[in-house]
């Protein structure tokens, strides 16, 4: 079987999901695995103005995003998501036609309406599914309806999802992908052995996403002091790929004298350190949330969060997660933690169905073609009777 996996960089959550579904499938399946921007070789202007939106203005960029959750679905085809795929289109177009797969799996709403509006004209006839990639529903997904599958990290999604059009044979609640290591990742007293950690050390691990994202000199002067008692705290820092990030947290570690704060960059054994740690800072992606929440490990989403991240962090409560406001709670958390005992697996994570290898197992059970056309015809009438429709998104869609 052919697969075209097709991710975007809106800091590294999609593409670590794109990664863990290509795990899925095995030597048999060919897989090809496709950036939306970088595969044209242009500035992802659009990744790029995400992350700098919610680091620097996370109120305006939440404020936006709620309103766009307010649109009228039957409006799903005029806004800003469909006019910013269309530098790819013709691309990717022509990706499918080399590759010819027998099914492309999106895991970014904006892959996900490209192959769609490419479906619509008649340009891409083949399968297509995506991956819902947060707790919450974007508005952006709503330009998807003609999906053959949507993989959902959790069936409570789903009112949401019908409420925007989608169909109920559409929605497959298989959770989120995340990669082998976390679902079958090494146990608590070997992470411990590996990192060199005494079983006296209360280990605190604060990742700072792939980009490196947050005030990450605020959380180790709050977390690095904690009264442990009889324990002592040890705190492991994930600055990601941010360089810049990562000299400054070691400058002040250095210039505080903390000698229990070890600063890491971009590092591939995050598994190890979450299976070895007692309590986990991550920003509130949700492949963050679902890494921490497969391993056990009790954790709290980072302060300056924005809609999707609060959601995320929301629907993780009742497994023992924290959605913290300000840096400063960090400490009032970790002291928290200290009085309870360790919570395990059957209370800091859910139990989730594997995605991944359910996309490889699964592929053949998905809805049926029926269904897809006649969505499809309804759309293909719409265009027949626009006069205007050329070559332009908005024209097609006005």
């Amino acid at each position: 079987m052919k697969i075209l996996i097709v991710t975007m960089t809106c800091g590294e959550g999609h593409n670590a999901i794109a990664r863990s579904i290509a795990e899925g499938f095995d030597a048999r399946d060919e897989v090809k695995t496709v950036n939306l921007y970088a595969h044209l070789g242009k500035r992802d202007r659009l990744g790029k103005g995400y992350l700098l939106a919610a680091k620097y203005i996370p109120n305006l960029y939440s404020a936006i995003w709620d309103r766009l959750r307010k649109i009228n679905p039957a409006r799903r085809y005029r806004g800003a998501a469909m006019e910013g795929v269309r530098p790819a289109l013709d691309e990717m177009e022509r990706v499918a036609a080399a590759f010819a797969p027998d099914a492309v799996i999106c895991t970014h709403p904006y892959a996900s309406n490209v192959f769609c509006y490419l479906k619509i004209h008649n340009r891409y006839r083949g399968r297509i599914y995506s991956v819902l990639t947060d707790y919450v529903v974007c508005p952006y997904w709503q330009g998807s309806v003609l999906c053959d599958g949507v993989f959902t990290p959790h069936a409570k999604l789903h009112s949401q999802m019908l409420a925007r059009g989608f169909r109920e044979e559409q929605l497959l609640p298989f959770g989120l992908p995340v990669r082998r290591e976390f679902e079958h990742g090494v146990s608590k007293a070997a992470a411990r052995a590996e990192l060199g950690i005494a079983e006296q050390e209360f280990v605190v691990v604060s990742v700072n996403g792939g980009l490196g994202v947050g005030n990450v000199r605020g959380l180790i002067a709050h977390t690095a002091t904690v009264d442990a008692q009889e324990k002592t705290v040890r705190l492991f820092v994930v600055c990601g790929r941010n360089e810049r990030l990562r000299r400054r947290a070691e400058k002040f570690v250095c210039a505080r004298g903390y000698e229990n704060v070890t600063v890491l960059g971009f590092t591939q054994e995050l598994s190890v350190l979450y299976a070895a740690a007692d309590f986990v800072f991550c920003r509130g992606g949700s492949g963050a949330v679902t890494e921490a929440a497969k391993t056990g490990v009790p954790f709290a989403v980072r302060e300056r969060a924005v809609t999707q991240e609060r959601a995320n962090a929301e629907f993780f409560k009742p497994y023992g997660c924290y959605a913290m406001k300000r840096v400063k709670e960090a400490r009032r958390i970790l002291q928290e933690r200290l009085r309870m005992n360790t919570v395990g697996k059957s209370r800091g994570g859910y139990d989730y169905r594997t995605s991944c290898q359910g996309i490889a197992s699964r592929k053949s059970s998905l809805i049926s073609v029926c269904a897809s056309e006649n969505n499809l015809k309804y759309y293909r009438k719409k265009r027949e009777a626009n006069p205007r429709a050329g070559g332009s998104l908005r024209a097609f869609f006005a």
